[in-house]
């Protein structure tokens, strides 16, 4: 029966289970009962009770469970009815019915309380506490009915039935409200009847509020409650709730305690902390007072359940005890449910540890007396104890607790033993923070040594055994020295003779290298010390045994050997080395100290042993390892054991101490430095011993007998860098787990540095900084040390260097600041607060400093900083500063830099575009930072040159002609060229190079190292030093900065050796391009080189090259730098064959390997992007620099024939000048062509076309297609037009593509694909023309209907259908089209990708994306920064990274708004406008941004169609201005929502540009009236704006048509000047009508010129208030018709003819050009001022003195560059013109008196200027003296009063203008940037071949830089000046309007030209 009751229960249960997990699905949202985690159950914590509306009833919901509880209801029915069964049993009467019911009952309840369990945690309701009141009611009605006289075994089974129902219901009503306890109160009643006889005197009983029946059933059925029953109600009674009878039920647990039975005693001590824990800690006391009594009691069991429970006891008493139940499925399913619960034994957080003296009472368990069930259950508990008791301290109670525990290990029971062995990893987490120290470590130690010895004693290998299992566990459980312990115990026992000792040493042997996760040969790596050590005392000792027990000689010898061979062997086994010899070639180094050490007979016999293993000469590995045993016994013998074993050393190696110290110096001092840390005073002594011995030639050669500090520092000075490179080694070693090894490093690095003091650690700053760099790698395994080592660095290096090493300092000490705050902080705080003086310049390098508490006041003197800066600096200022930090050494510091600096240029857009849009040229710092970020493209890092793309993109595309990226403004030394290696400029080129890698290499050692080795070796060879007497290497060390000198200083006597392998370099394949060895650039770069230099025959160069061997395999900017001088080198010396390897290399670079880059691209398609990059940057790169090789190659041929040097007689030209002609120019003209170097291409197709006289119209079509490439559609046409014969369809369709046509190129397509319909790249070209077209929807259709043919060319023509889908912002198409290809990697099917990324808001596929295009982006550019033109030619790139970086920000904006943080606005972002416009003006370069933009406006949530509108009306203008016409068409037909007027004028301007000229008038007139009704006035700014351009319009296409009345045209003018009277282009079309029908309307009649020059001076001076845009038209005309005007008045009047009319007229005009002088800014007139100097002689007085007063107004505002124009004046030989100039000087002097002090001084110098074009010259002279002949001018120039000159460039004497409107007119800044100022003269005054004898001179500039100038007597320079201002003029008018200029470089070279 009961059987089948458990089969029903299981059944049940399953079935419910099921269904609860269904409704708890459906409840919670699809959250399983498998996924929910059961949580502990705590009746206290259920502050909020679950309200019934809330609760699934289970009835409802489960139909196996609503018929559960429809027999529960039955059975309590039916036990009503049977409730007299108990009471009055009759005859018939049947009890088992009664109680197969009431087992019914309890079983349903179980069942409850099972499932309960699964749904602790949900509002799942089972059975309603009335349902258990009743059945409750039910059970104590019928014990309460009970006979005494009834059946024993009946009440006993139905008392056992009503336990188990109480038991569920306790367990079910756990977590019930607390104040619903009267249910509890009356189950506690039925459990208490047992002692309720007993007990029921006691005032607990009398307030515990029972029944008063009770006493009465108690002493009835308290005889039929069995002792199982009594301990199971105890443990019942124990976990009621806390507020439910609580005295009465400490006396029953009291009375209990004192019961008979064993098993009511045990559950009390078994259920007292469950107790405890519901009573709270209000009753704690109960532990001594009540529970603490067991401990006399004469029961085991008893006392091993109060052990059992020490554990949990500590959890209550620490108040950190939880209730939980065992969710762990007991089978079979237990009868007391209760039973499951227990208190957590593990804890989340760290628990509050507690003193041990609460465990101390209970020491007796452990007590040797005490039984081994007590032991081994306070063991079993151990792990809970542990986490609650600190027994790390050194109190008594501690102590106590550990020595008992301890003892375990040797007690009498094996069970115990092996208990305690898996135990005792539970102490030893104490000793987590002071591994090494402690008591734990300390008793552990002792006893296992102990048991060790009491084992051996006894012989008992029953209790070693175990030790050795405990050893093991200690061991893989232990930290620090005590792993050390264990391992060596155990390598003992590994020792034994006994067989089993042995296996099971070797066991644990292995079990603690796997437990940490360690090969057995690492664990031997970082033990190997101790371990050696132990072997070396072991075979000593063994061996002094052997001779005791082995009288014969022979034998004795073999046995020794024998027994030595045998321990080695078993160590080395017991550590997986393969065999002997491999064990003793890792451990001889560390085994001979040790040997040594013992100085014996024994000791010698034993290395003899090793040395005949190792099949090696004894002496021999004395020798080679003396460094090893010289530092050992140095750090450890005492004098008398040193001096005996310095004896025995000389005895055994045959060699006395000073050579054997000096047979390897240097590696002594490193070894011995390596322990300075740990044993200052033995190694100091040591160093002593070393100098005594040292040689005479060593460079220290101060007094060999060193006691002080500083001597000892001065002795080892000189070998301090190979010290430095001996710690790297070190550091960087990879021998895994030698950890020890490292910090022993890092401790001696830090005394190192105190020992050398500041002077000596300051020389080697640079590379002590690398070796603390390195020593960064182990920060996670000793951060403090890292700290320490680092704080030691800074405190010790002279503070004056502390500023340039800044930076880098802290960028180096970022990553400890998460790992040790408060001492990383401390370090910063010492170099910014403590020595702010020092550093003070350096603080805006530091803006990467994270937001940390400790870092707080840091960042508070870094913003007072940027406050003070901010107030004296502005951002341009902010912007030069970065720039400095971009260029940065330092990797890290640089790409901090170019993260801030990108964050600075967005922050301050606004700002920026200022900059580059506000005059016609950019200022000059944004020409120097592009010059900047398009160097940092080079940049070896990916991650910075990345961001120098994101940088640039920021900044936008500016474009080429607007900047200025000259390196220097003439050519000066800087720019010299370098023939060969004896020149002292290559020397110095080539040291500073190295300079900057080696600073560049900090956490690079071997790279650095490279780099020192190289520097080391060129002074030497250049002997360049500092000396006494005057030499080139004194010159050359003299030009270097001081900085550099201070990097060369220590390597002046540095001792670095090369270790370089010869590598066969016939073996080598060639050419290497492609090869396994140049498959990266870097590889192949390095390799030529290499091979290269093996060919160089030149003693000085071969000896120079070889020694950069090294770097170059590190650093291929010196390998690009070096390359053209090697392969100069390496072709004077040549032969044939080698010469023809050379080329054939380079010809495979120029072919791209004949190939073999297509192939290599093709197999890495499959590959990583990264190779693909990779790809791409070799080819880009190597191509660049064969390039830049051959103009190496050419310019010292021109150089060599030039300079009539002896080489051009010999055969080393004759070579290199048939080098050049054996590279074909036409390969190198494809080359340039493939690499879009197109200038070049067109230099190199013009030589191979006149050297090789070939026929042009053979070649007219690559010449054709170069042109097309540039962009230069009058170069296609001009080809086209030498052609004789008709040309073919290729021709005509770039011909029709160059000049936009693109229909009639897409006719010639089609009739190409008629002829050839299988070659694909007709249908390329049909894509691209529609595109170009904006035929987008054709273009898709084309390419659906191509590839429904041919869907192999899928993966070439899906980049059209993607590009044209995202330009029509079909989105679901796009998806497709991407999804159906995943080759393509075009630019449209990335801008594609992003585009679909950016629509489907993921964030992460974006930003991969992005990350990737801009890599593609960068790599080119990094090609093409190596040579000049960079920017142009990488124009394509600079373009894609600006929309990148709009794409960008628009998609952040967008994320911004879905998540409500920024609102939609309708308009365009406010910088896109300057963004657009600051681009090259040029339909290529604008329209893809406007695509682009069209795009990012159609992904956001509601499409603005306006705004899509004008970007289309932007596409229209952008087209029609480069002829464009079929484009721009599509443009207007796409752009209908825009604003309409606007879409009117650019369709008439449309019409107009294609010759429709009377249609183009007709739509401007019927726009106007349209949209601007005459009734209807106009508000807005951009309306009026608008109308006033359409209304311009018309008058102007009136007036070229011609077909209108003056008057008409005139009025359309003045109509706009009336709506528009502030509008530069109204006013100066009005003067310039004017001007134009002056001779017509006045017949040429003066008086009635007069007014209307009146009429056109002032409406050219309003366009000129307004605007510059027509200054070079405007103000030369006004000057001119104001100046004529007045001389012919003045002629007329001295004639006689002249009326009054004319003269008022010209007063009037005098008037408004006076008016003019005070309205417009001063730099207007500078750009005509030669115009107005060479007016001064006019005529008339009035009009003079308004002259004087321009000039003066000029003067004033620029004296510099109006003094240099003046010159030529004041020195006239006509007196009229010299007087009117002083006036006009004397007249600006009297404004401004100080002016008086510079126009002496610059009529000085320009007399001595004079002087010297003047001075008469020798025939035979070519260069004067500046010192000897010109000995006043030199000193004039020197005075200290002499007042600032300008050096008259070019680009300082012609003002640039503002291009925007009437608000920056005023207030611009006409010369922006830094002027050069005459700072003096070059000594050599060089006299020209030619008539007049010209001399060149150089000008000292205060910037440094040399400027040379030509002074030219007897000419007349004036025509030379407007020449050169003409020509400027042009160079703005292309740069303003021919995009093409900037391409080209066609532009007219100007120099400044000063007349005199």
């Amino acid at each position: 029966m009961e059987k089948q009751s458990e089969c029903v229960q299981g059944f049940l249960y399953t079935a419910l289970k099921a269904e609860v997990a269904m409704v708890m699905q459906e409840r919670e949202d699809g959250e399983t009962a498998a996924k929910r985690p059961c949580l502990p159950i705590t009746p206290l914590d259920s502050k909020t009770p679950k309200t019934p509306s809330m609760e699934v009833d289970m009835r409802v919901r489960s139909e196996v469970w609503a018929a559960v509880s429809a027999r529960l209801d039955d059975l309590l029915a039916s036990l009503v009815n049977c409730d007299h069964d108990l009471k009055t049993p009759e005859p018939d009467a049947d009890p088992q019915m009664t109680l197969r019911a009431l087992e019914g009952l309890a079983l349903i309840l179980h069942l409850a309380g099972l499932c309960y369990t699964h749904t602790s945690s949900s509002s799942i309701l089972w059975l309603s506490a009335s349902t258990l009141g009743r059945v409750l009611e039910t059970c104590q009605s019928l014990l309460g009915g009970a006979k005494s006289t009834a059946d024993h075994a009946h009440i006993q089974s139905a008392i056992q039935l009503a336990v188990r129902i109480m038991d569920s219901i306790i367990y079910l009503t756990m977590s019930s409200p607390a104040e619903d306890s009267g249910l509890q109160s009356n189950v506690c009643a039925l459990l208490s009847v047992p002692w309720v006889c007993e007990l029921s005197s006691v005032p607990a009983y009398q307030n515990a509020g029972f029944p008063p029946s009770l006493p009465g059933l108690a002493k009835r059925l308290s005889p039929c409650y069995s002792p199982q029953v009594q301990a199971e109600c105890v443990l019942l009674l124990s976990l009621l709730r806390g507020d439910v009878c609580v005295s009465w039920r400490v006396c029953v647990c009291s009375q209990a305690l004192e019961s008979q039975h064993e098993v009511v005693r045990a559950s009390v001590v078994r259920s007292f902390p469950l107790l405890l824990h519901h009573l709270g800690h209000t009753h704690h006391n109960l532990t001594h007072t009540t529970l603490m009594s067991v401990l006399e009691d004469s029961s085991e069991q008893v006392r091993a359940e109060l052990a059992g429970i020490s554990g949990q006891l500590t959890c209550i008493l620490s108040g950190s005890s939880k209730l939980t139940v065992n969710h762990k499925e007991l089978l079979p399913l237990p009868m007391i449910l209760c039973s499951r619960l227990g208190l957590a034994a593990e804890h989340a957080g760290k628990a509050t540890p507690i003193g041990a003296s609460v465990i101390q009472p209970l020491l007796p368990l452990l007590r040797p007396s005490s039984s081994s069930a007590a032991k081994r259950a306070f063991l079993e508990a151990l792990p809970h104890l542990c986490q609650h008791v600190s027994l790390g301290g050194r109190d008594s109670d501690s102590l106590a607790i550990l020595r008992d525990l301890i003892g375990l290990i040797e007690d009498s029971d094996p069970s115990v033993r092996t208990l305690f062995s898996q135990s005792v990893r539970f102490l030893l987490a104490e000793t987590t923070s002071e591994p090494d120290q402690g008591p734990i470590r300390e008793l552990l130690v002792s006893g296992v040594k102990e048991a060790f010895s009491n084992a051996k004693l006894n012989r008992d290998d029953e209790l070693r055994s175990t030790l050795i299992l405990t050893t093991g566990e200690i061991g893989r459980a232990a930290k620090g020295s005590l792993v050390s312990f264990c391992l060596l115990r155990l390598l003992h026992c590994l020792l034994s003779k006994s067989s089993p000792v042995s296996v099971s040493a070797y066991t644990q042997i292995t079990a603690l290298a796997t437990a940490r996760g360690l090969k057995l040969q690492t664990l031997f790596s970082q033990y190997k010390n101790p371990v050696c050590q132990f072997l070396v005392e072991s075979l000593h000792s063994r061996h002094v045994s052997a001779l005791r027990s082995t009288p014969e000689q022979g034998s004795q010898l073999a046995n020794q050997r024998e027994v030595a061979l045998d321990i080695l062997s078993q160590v080395a086994h017991a550590f997986d080395f393969p065999d002997l010899h491999r064990f003793l070639t890792r451990t001889l180094q560390v085994l001979l100290p040790y040997l040594a050490a013992k100085a014996s007979t024994t000791g010698s016999a034993l290395i003899r042993t090793l040395a005949n293993e190792m099949k090696a000469n004894r002496r021999e590995i004395l020798i080679n390892n003396f460094k090893y045993i010289f530092s050992h016994l140095v750090c450890s013998c005492t004098k008398e054991e040193l001096e005996r074993a310095f004896h025995y050393l000389q005895s055994e190696t045959e060699i006395e101490l000073g050579s054997l110290l000096r047979q390897d110096f240097q590696g002594l001092h490193n070894e011995l430095l390596l322990r300075l840390g740990e044993h200052y005073q033995q190694v100091f002594n040591g160093l002593a011993i070393l100098a005594s011995f040292a040689s005479n030639d060593d460079p220290y050669q101060g007094p060999r007998d060193i006691t002080t500090p500083e001597r000892m520092a001065d002795y080892l000075q000189p070998k301090l860098l190979g010290i430095l490179a001996f710690f790297n080694m070190q550091l960087l070693s990879s021998s895994a787990g030698e950890k020890d090894g490292k910090k022993m490093a890092l401790t001696s690095l830090m005394a190192l540095m105190k020992l050398m003091g500041s002077r000596h650690t300051s020389s080697v700053r640079v590379k002590m900084m690398t070796t603390l760099r390195t020593g960064l790698r182990y920060r996670q395994d000793f951060p403090l040390l890292c700290c320490q080592t680092w704080e030691c660095f800074v405190r010790t290096v002279e503070p004056a260097h502390l500023g340039p090493l800044l930076s880098h300092v802290i960028v180096a000490l970022l990553p400890l600041i998460p790992l040790q705050p408060r001492e990383t902080a401390a370090i910063i705080h010492y170099l910014i607060l403590d020595n702010r003086e020092e550093v003070q310049d350096y603080l805006h390098e530091i803006y990467f400093l994270p937001n940390h508490p400790e870092l707080k006041d840091i960042h508070t003197v870094l913003q007072d900083y940027k406050k003070l800066t901010s107030r004296t600096c502005d951002l341009a200022a902010a912007l030069q500063l970065s720039m400095r930090a971009v260029q940065h050494e330092n990797l890290d510091v640089r790409v901090h830099a170019l993260t801030s600096l990108r964050d600075m240029m967005h922050s301050n857009q606004e700002w920026l575009l200022r900059q580059v849009c506000a005059s016609e040229a950019v200022e000059p710092v944004i020409s120097s930072l592009v010059s900047v970020l398009l160097r940092g493209c080079q940049d070896s890092s990916p991650t910075a040159r990345l961001l120098c793309g994101e940088c640039l993109g920021e900044l936008g595309a500016v474009d080429p002609g607007r900047l200025d990226l000259s390196q220097t403004h003439t050519h000066g030394s800087s720019n010299t060229f370098v023939s060969g290696v004896e020149e002292s400029n290559f020397a110095y080129e080539l040291l500073t190079e190295l300079t900057r890698t080696f600073l560049a290499y900090a956490d690079d050692v071997r790279a650095q190292d490279s780099a020192a080795y190289a520097m080391q070796e060129l002074l030497s060879i250049f002997e360049c030093r500092e000396g006494r007497s005057d030499s080139p290497g004194r010159r050359l060390w003299r030009r270097f900065p001081e900085q550099v000198q201070e990097i060369l200083e220590p390597h002046l006597n540095s001792r670095y050796k090369s270790s370089q392998k010869v590598v066969n370099w016939s073996k080598v394949k060639k050419p290497v391009y492609l090869s396994s060895r140049g498959t990266k650039f870097s590889d192949w770069s390095a390799t030529w080189a290499g091979y290269l230099i093996s060919k160089v025959r030149h003693e000085l160069a071969s000896k120079v090259f070889t020694c950069c061997s090294f770097i170059i395999k590190h650093d291929y900017k010196v390998t690009i730098y070096l390359l053209p001088h090697i392969l100069l080198y390496m072709l004077m010396g040549c032969t044939a064959v080698e010469q023809q390897e050379v080329t054939e290399e380079m010809l495979a670079v120029l072919t791209e390997g004949g190939g073999r880059v297509q192939e290599a691209a093709s197999s890495l398609s499959q590959l990583s992007t990264q190779n693909q990059e990779a790809t791409s940057s070799l080819s880009q790169l190597s191509t660049q620099t064969v390039f830049s090789m051959l103009a190496h190659l050419t310019q010292w041929s021109r150089h060599t024939l030039s300079a009539r040097i002896k080489h051009s007689e010999s055969g080393d030209y004759q070579r290199v000048v048939a080098f050049l002609k054996g590279i074909p120019q036409d390969v190198l003209a494809k080359a340039s062509l493939r690499s879009k170097a197109y200038t070049r291409a067109l230099m190199h197709f013009e030589a191979y076309i006149l050297e090789n006289k070939e026929n042009i119209q053979d070649h007219l079509s690559f010449l054709q297609t170069l042109y097309a490439a540039m962009h230069e559609p009058d170069g296609v046409r001009g080809a086209n037009a030498l052609r004789r014969e008709e040309p073919s369809l290729r021709e005509q369709i770039l011909e029709h593509e160059s000049i936009g046509l693109l229909r009639d190129a897409t006719a010639c397509y089609d009739r190409a694909i008629q002829l050839e319909s299988d070659q694909i790249g007709h249908y390329h070209g049909v894509m691209s023309s529609m595109l170009g077209l904006g035929q987008l929807s054709t273009v898709i259709t084309q390419v659906n209907g191509v590839l429904a043919n041919r869907p192999q060319w899928k993966s070439d023509l899906n980049t059209y259908r993607v590009e044209a889908a995202w330009k029509l912002s079909k989105w679901n198409l796009l998806e497709d089209y991407l999804g159906s290809d995943r080759k393509s990697s075009t630019w449209g099917v990335r801008l594609g990708q992003m585009l679909l990324a950016a629509k489907r808001r993921d964030a992460e596929t974006f930003y991969d994306k992005l990350k990737l295009v801009r890599t593609e982006q960068v790599v080119p550019l990094a090609a093409a920064s190596y040579e000049t033109g960079t920017y142009q030619r990488g124009y394509e790139y600079i373009v894609r990274l600006h929309m990148l970086s709009e794409l960008e920000h628009a998609f952040t904006d967008l994320q911004r708004q879905r998540e409500g943080h920024a609102p939609n606005t309708a308009t365009l972002p406010s910088h896109w406008p300057d963004r657009l416009e600051m681009t090259q003006n040029s339909f290529r370069a604008k329209e893809p941004i406007l695509a682009l933009r069209r795009a990012l406006l159609s992904i956001g949530t509601g499409v603005c169609e306006g705004l899509v509108g004008e970007c289309w009306l932007q596409s229209a203008r952008v087209a029609r201005k480069a002829g464009h016409h079929q484009t721009a068409f599509n443009a207007l037909l796409n752009g209908q929502n825009t604003h309409t007027a606007e879409l009117l004028t650019e369709k008439a301007k449309w019409l107009w540009s294609k010759g429709d000229v009377h249609q183009a008038l007709i739509v401007l007139q019927k726009g106007v009236t349209q949209c601007f009704p005459d009734d209807q006035p106009l508000s807005d700014q951009r309306s009026l704006q608008t109308k006033g351009k359409a209304m311009l319009l018309v008058g102007r296409f009136m007036e070229e048509t011609a077909n209108f009345e003056s008057n008409a045209i005139m009025k359309a003018y003045k109509d706009v000047t009336t709506l528009l009277p502030e509008w530069e282009d109204g006013n100066f079309y009005l003067a310039k009508y004017y001007d134009k029908v002056m001779p017509m309307v006045t017949d040429n009649k003066l008086e009635k010129q007069g007014n209307l020059i009146r009429y056109i001076v002032t409406y050219f001076g309003k366009a000129l208030q307004f605007g510059n845009q027509y200054i070079y038209q405007a103000m030369p005309r006004m000057l001119s018709l104001w100046l004529d005007f007045g001389a012919k008045v003045y002629e007329l009047e001295k004639a006689g003819r002249a009326d009054r009319q004319m003269r008022v007229e010209l007063g009037k005009i005098n008037q408004v050009v006076s008016d003019h002088c005070a309205s417009l800014a001063p730099y207007q007139f500078l750009t005509a001022f030669s115009q107005l100097i060479s007016r001064v002689c006019h005529s008339s007085e009035d009009v003079f003195n308004v002259l004087m007063d321009i000039a003066a107004k000029v003067l004033l505002a620029y004296p510099q560059q109006a003094m240099w124009l003046m010159t030529a004046v004041s020195k006239s030989s006509y007196p009229t013109r010299m007087n009117r100039c002083k006036e006009i000087l004397r007249k600006a002097v009297s404004l401004k008196e100080s002016l008086g002090k510079f126009i002496g001084d610059a009529n000085r110098l320009t007399d001595k200027l004079l002087e010297l074009c003047n001075k008469p010259v020798d025939g035979n002279s070519s260069t004067l003296s500046m010192g000897v002949h010109f000995k006043q001018l030199k000193r004039l120039v020197e005075e200290p009063s002499f007042s600032q000159i300008l050096i008259p460039l070019q680009s300082v004497l012609i003002p640039t203008l503002p291009s925007t409107g009437p608000a920056n007119t005023l207030h611009h800044d006409a010369f922006p940037g830094h002027w050069a100022y005459l700072d003096g003269f070059d000594d050599t005054v060089e006299i020209l071949a030619s008539l007049q004898k010209p001399k060149k001179i150089g000008l000292k500039g205060s910037d440094g830089r040399s400027y040379t100038m030509m002074c030219k007597p007897k000419d007349d320079l004036r025509k030379d000046c407007r020449l050169m201002e003409f020509n400027c003029l042009i160079n703005k008018v292309c740069v303003l309007t021919c995009p093409l200029s900037n391409l080209t470089s066609a532009q007219h070279k100007t120099t400044g030209a000063v007349a005199h």
